[in-house]
């Protein structure tokens, strides 16, 4: 079985993020902005840092198997993740993926540590949240045919994260851009919930674009992936452009539950 890929590449994380500060309101986006680059450099560590030392109990923090829970909406699997637990067993919840309650639980830490003016803290727990959201809104990471697998498409997470993406980004960045407004505080863990849906949703034409693209194209050719690209650019687009507004919903809505505390405050 392969090895669970990042769900972004590390540019792309890095990008999403930096570009969920410009969505904020003041004051929250200058203090964001003038802590732009470590919260850049934090948005990359759960997929450094975090899973060399914690191996594979941080794995499954990044991702969500959906389809082994049933068919969509999913309705047996519920949004709590102690009821989970109790309906399915740790041992199952924890191996299909827990990305949604890690996503919930750093958002419960990032309200407690903007409420207790323990800034500094702030923006780590902000960037890694910011992680784990981006990584709810790449539709490998809610499938458990998450590298193509099971389909004959082995080898498309990386082609799409990093030959597609990556390589693409200022271009794909550009389009973002042109899709975002002001943030929202619209987070709760049933929009973390309808999100994960979302991708789910998009697997499956994500997959079928790289079925095209093996069929014009050997895969891992320039051909492939620039038709790979073709087929996949409009539904990437949209979910990057997802992940930088679900980041600026929960960053506001941390903010605002924290009771909107003096930012940077100590």
């Amino acid at each position: 079985m392969p090895v669970r890929a990042y769900a972004w590449g590390l540019a792309t994380h890095r990008a999403i993020e930096e570009q969920a500060i410009e969505t904020l309101p003041e004051p929250l986006r200058g203090y964001f902005r003038a802590h732009r680059e470590e919260i850049s450099d934090g948005s990359v560590e759960p997929d450094t840092t975090l899973k060399e030392r914690y191996g594979r109990k941080e794995t499954v923090r990044h991702f969500i198997d959906l389809d082994l829970y049933g068919s969509p909406p999913f309705a047996e699997l519920p949004h709590s993740y102690a009821a989970a637990v109790r309906r399915f067993g740790a041992d199952v919840v924890e191996q299909r993926g827990t990305v949604p309650w890690t996503i919930e639980e750093k958002h419960e830490r990032l309200v407690r540590e903007m409420r207790e003016g323990r800034w500094r803290a702030a923006l780590e727990t902000a960037a890694y949240g910011g992680h784990y959201v981006a990584d709810a809104t790449m539709p490998l990471h809610v499938v458990s045919d998450y590298d193509g697998q099971k389909s004959g498409s082995p080898g498309v997470h990386k082609a799409v994260e990093h030959e597609v993406v990556d390589a693409r980004l200022s271009e794909y960045m550009a389009r973002v851009r042109s899709r975002l407004g002001p943030a929202r505080p619209a987070y709760d863990i049933d929009r973390t919930f309808a999100l994960l849906l979302e991708s789910f949703t998009a697997a499956p034409e994500l997959l079928a674009a790289d079925r095209e693209a093996r069929r014009r194209a050997s895969f891992g050719s320039p051909e492939y992936v620039a038709a790979l690209d073709d087929g996949a650019r409009k539904l990437l687009t949209a979910r990057i452009a997802r992940a930088v507004e679900y980041l600026g919903a929960f960053w506001l809505s941390a903010w605002e539950q924290a009771g909107r505390p003096a930012v940077g405050a100590q």
